[in-house]
């Protein structure tokens, strides 16, 4: 994916991102976030405790025509109990905004054409190829088979209620109108949606910077309504919704 710039978001400490031509060194404590809870353990070294995710403070140019090593030396001190060390990247577009899982997580297996135009009214679209389609992943438009149209905001945030072989083509339809026109041999592929929850760290380790993450991660569910009624609707699918009950008959037989 050529994506123009991408944000360092790594869960690491002590470590450096390097191509052929630059070094970008995140070995010092001013490398990170005011608030990434890390300290200083000598030269090169930082030490982190407890469950957390640290953020570098810049942001990162990415050029897709070289190749980039993330270095570093990692090491849990004897004692501690044990844990998972991930480490990561969070991409943004041209505007330096993130770029959401489902504009960028294609089904290569279900590139298709539009084989008939469709009004911004209609709940279906006619396509030539349905075979590798579901009922679980979302619809992008103005795909190119090469993906480079990636990442694709272009998306019809409708999962399928149905998929079906007509003589006409392969009928595609949805709850609700697709809310965009569409013209005969536009290019379509689905997407997948995402997960349920992010996490925000860890409260009795940095309260602070968990008000912080609870606060950012707030401010994008408030601007993006699908990816918000997409993750509860998710967070439903994996709890009884018995919690309240739980909690008032411990409260009784304290």
């Amino acid at each position: 994916m050529k994506f123009k710039t991408i944000a360092a978001a790594f869960f690491a400490a002590g470590a450096v991102i390097c191509s052929a031509a630059e070094i970008y060194d995140l070995s010092a404590r001013e490398a990170w976030e005011k608030r990434a809870p890390l300290t200083v353990q000598g030269k090169g070294v930082l030490r982190a405790k407890g469950r957390i995710t640290i953020v570098s403070k810049e942001i990162y140019p990415y050029d897709a025509t070289k190749t980039y090593t993330f270095k570093g030396l990692y090491r849990q001190l004897p004692g501690s109990g044990k844990n998972i060390f991930r480490i990561g990247i969070s991409p943004l577009d041209k505007d330096k905004k993130l770029i959401e899982y489902y504009t960028s997580h294609p089904n290569t297996a279900t590139n298709a054409i539009l084989k008939k135009d469709a009004a911004a009214t209609d709940n279906f679209i006619i396509i030539d190829n349905g075979l590798k389609w579901n009922k679980s992943s979302l619809i992008a438009y103005n795909t190119k088979p090469d993906q480079s149209d990636l990442p694709n905001k272009n998306i019809i945030k409708q999962v399928p209620q149905s998929i079906e072989q007509t003589a006409e083509g392969w009928k595609i339809s949805f709850a609700k109108p697709i809310g965009v026109a569409l013209t005969a041999g536009t290019g379509v592929r689905q997407h997948a949606q995402g997960g349920r929850f992010r996490f925000a760290g860890n409260v009795m380790e940095n309260k602070d910077r968990v008000v912080d993450n609870v606060i950012s991660q707030i401010e994008r569910l408030v601007k993006d309504s699908f990816v918000r009624r997409n993750m509860a609707k998710k967070a439903n699918s994996c709890i009884d919704g018995k919690g309240a009950k739980r909690i008032a008959e411990a409260i009784l037989y304290l």
